[in-house]
C-alpha cells in the first residue's frame, strides 16, 4: 500500500511542479517591482476573463461607470497588471503600476499626445509625459508591445533600469515570495507590510487601526464562484482580539446599513472572521448571481443623483413675449404667491423681467 502510494506521488510531482512552475512564469513582469516594496498587488485579468465567471464580469465593466471596476474600463487586451510601492515620501508615495498583454502602442501614443503629453527617451525607451513634467510627476513608458509602465517618473525609470539590466526579484524581501505564491493560486492578490505606511500610495491615509497592524494578505479566486480571504498580522495580541471582536459588530451594523441593498446586506452576513494569536482572517464565499447583484447594487448606490434642474417640470409651453399666462412652475425667490389655493399669473418678457401677480380663482370675476 506504502508502495503504491510512493509510485503515485512520483508520478504526480512532476505534473505538480511544472503545472506551479507555468504559472510562476507568467508573473515575469514582478522584477520591475521595487526591489524595496512594501506593498504589491496583483490582477491576472486573463485568468479571471477565461474563468466562470468572467463573462458575467466583462458585461459588468461594459456597463460603464462601475466605482470597482472602472480602472479596466479603458484597458484593451490586458493580461495582468501589477502596482508597488515602497511606501513613504514626502507629500505622494511613489506608485508604479505595469501592465503586461497585447498594446497597439500607434494608438496608446495618439491617446497620450491628444491630451498634451510629449515623446521624451530614457535608455531608449519611449516616455510619454506632459511638456513640464519632473521626476515627481506621471510618466508612461512604453517598454514594448506587451508592457507598459507609469507611475511617477523616478518609479518608472527605474523599472526601465531594471528591465535592461535583467535582474530577478529581490529574494531578500519576503513580499516577493508572498507574491509568488499567492500569484500562483489566486486572480487577484495583495501583499502588504507596514500598512499605516505603505497603503498611502493608494491614497489611503494612516489610521489608529491601520498602526496596530504589521501585514495583510489579499486573495481572490474566481471559478464557479468568488472566494475571497483576507489575513491581518497585527503588531500585538491585543490588537488581534480587539479586531477579532470588533469586526462582527461592525458586519452586523453593515448588515443593517445595507437593508435596502439586499445583496450587499446578505454578502455582509456571510463574511466569517477568525483568529489565532496576532492573526485575523476573513473570508467568503458567493456564487456568480450574488456576485452580481452586488455589483448592481454597488453601482446604483454610487450613481449620480439627478441635477436639481431635472427634477423640476419644465412649463407646458413657452409664452410669447410679453403674454399673460398662469402657470405652475417654479416661482423665482421673493415672489412666492399665497399657499391658500392661489394661483399665478406670471408676465414673461417684460424689460424688467418676470412679473408675477397672484390671484384666487375662488373669486367671482
Amino acid at each position: 500500500m506504502r508502495l503504491c502510494l510512493v509510485v503515485v506521488l512520483m508520478t504526480l510531482l512532476p505534473a505538480i511542479a511544472f503545472s506551479q512552475a507555468a504559472k510562476i512564469a507568467k508573473w515575469t513582469i514582478l522584477p520591475l517591482a521595487h526591489p524595496d516594496a512594501k506593498l504589491l498587488i496583483g490582477v491576472d485579468w486573463r485568468r479571471i476573463m477565461d474563468s466562470a465567471l468572467g463573462p458575467m464580469v466583462l458585461k459588468q465593466i461594459q456597463k460603464g461607470g462601475h466605482p470597482l471596476l472602472g480602472f479596466l474600463e479603458s484597458i484593451e487586451n490586458v493580461d495582468r497588471l501589477l502596482v508597488s510601492s515602497p511606501g513613504g515620501g514626502d507629500g505622494r508615495a511613489p506608485l508604479l503600476v505595469v501592465g503586461e498583454g497585447r498594446f497597439a502602442l500607434a494608438k496608446v501614443r495618439a491617446m497620450a499626445k491628444s491630451d498634451g503629453a510629449v515623446s521624451r527617451k530614457y535608455n531608449d525607451v519611449e516616455l510619454l509625459v506632459s511638456p513640464d513634467a519632473t521626476n515627481a510627476d506621471l510618466h508612461f513608458a512604453l517598454l514594448d508591445a506587451q508592457t507598459i509602465l507609469f507611475g511617477d517618473g523616478a518609479s518608472v525609470k527605474s523599472a526601465i533600469d531594471r528591465s535592461q539590466r535583467g535582474e530577478a526579484t529581490n529574494d531578500r524581501n519576503p513580499l516577493f515570495f508572498r507574491a509568488v505564491t499567492l500569484s500562483t493560486v489566486q486572480d487577484v492578490w495583495a501583499v502588504v507590510r507596514e500598512p499605516a505606511d505603505s497603503l498611502g500610495s493608494l491614497g489611503i491615509p494612516p489610521s489608529s487601526l491601520s498602526e496596530q497592524l504589521e501585514t495583510m494578505e489579499l486573495g481572490l479566486s474566481m471559478a464557479q464562484t468568488l472566494n475571497a480571504t483576507l489575513t491581518i498580522k497585527a503588531a500585538t495580541n491585543e490588537a488581534a482580539e480587539m479586531l477579532a471582536t470588533g469586526l462582527p459588530a461592525l458586519l452586523q451594523l453593515a448588515a443593517l446599513t445595507y437593508s435596502h441593498q439586499p445583496s450587499l446586506a446578505q454578502l455582509a452576513r456571510r463574511l466569517k472572521v477568525v483568529s489565532e494569536r496576532n492573526f485575523v482572517k476573513m473570508g467568503f464565499t458567493i456564487d456568480g448571481k450574488l456576485l452580481e447583484q452586488s455589483l448592481n447594487e454597488i453601482r446604483a448606490s454610487t450613481a449620480p443623483a439627478p441635477a436639481e434642474s431635472q427634477l423640476i417640470a419644465p412649463p407646458e409651453r413657452i409664452p410669447e413675449r410679453g403674454s399673460l399666462t398662469a402657470t405652475k412652475g417654479p416661482i423665482p425667490e421673493g415672489s412666492r404667491p399665497p399657499v391658500n389655493g392661489a394661483r399665478v399669473v406670471r408676465i414673461v418678457g417684460m424689460d424688467e423681467g418676470i412679473r408675477e401677480i397672484p390671484y384666487d380663482a375662488r373669486k367671482p370675476n
